[in-house]
């Protein structure tokens, strides 16, 4: 059975309305993450607008409930105009255990099917030390990428940990989430990785995650 993991990152007045579309295709409990975007200050006054918090609304949904959410995210909450946040699913490729997949699914009954193994778009998530996700952000966007929602995060590195990256581990880190075109993907983990090793007082550790759908963002490619 496909299983996505659905992420949606908005403005928190609009947060209930994602909420309300999970609800109403009886997807199960949802996560709420509190964030900011990363949209500079000059693009910021030249739209007259102020920097404003993100909210992440993370669920579990089946490929056909997928499908689904992003017609009417696209046709009710209007997803792909800008402002209005993004929404991205990832695949899921192992359930711990019958009871959480019962739980995920509500009890329906699962088939075999495949996800797909060839994605357009990738999840890129880049975990450093507080106070450096502006300084990434810039690396990032000088390599492709359109934009990003940063999280505040806790660290629970270990001595171990530190010796095996050979950076320094801090409490408190942040969280950057970058979705990008598998095309760009390489440039900007690769200009990530060239700025993380000339800089180790950043801590910052990248990695993608495939995605098979996503609006809310402007590639210049037409919609499936």
């Amino acid at each position: 059975m496909e299983l996505n993991y659905l992420i949606a990152v908005t403005v928190r007045v609009k947060a209930k309305e994602f909420t309300d579309l999970y609800k109403k295709h009886s997807i199960p409990e949802t996560i709420y993450i509190n964030g900011r975007g990363t949209a500079t200050k000059e693009i910021l006054n030249i739209m007259g607008i102020e920097a404003s918090e993100r909210v992440i609304i993370a669920a579990a949904a089946d490929r056909l409930k997928t499908i689904k959410i992003f017609k009417e995210a696209k046709k009710l909450l209007y997803i792909n105009i800008p402002g209005n946040g993004i929404l991205v699913s990832v695949p899921i490729k192992s359930i711990g255990g019958a009871k959480t997949l019962n739980y995920l699914t509500n009890n329906q009954t699962t088939d075999k099917t495949k996800p797909r193994l060839s994605f357009k778009h990738e999840l890129i998530i880049v975990i450093m030390n507080h106070g450096f996700s502006e300084r990434i952000m810039e690396v990032a966007r000088t390599a492709g990428a359109c934009g990003g929602t940063i999280l505040s995060a806790k660290g629970t590195g270990s001595k171990c940990t530190e010796k095996f990256f050979g950076i320094t581990i801090a409490e408190d880190k942040e969280a950057l989430l970058i979705v990008s075109s598998t095309e760009n993907r390489t440039s900007i983990m690769n200009a990530l990785m060239k700025t993380s090793s000339e800089n180790t007082k950043f801590g910052a550790v990248a990695f993608s995650l495939p995605v098979t759908q996503v609006a809310g963002i402007n590639f210049n490619e037409n919609d499936e």
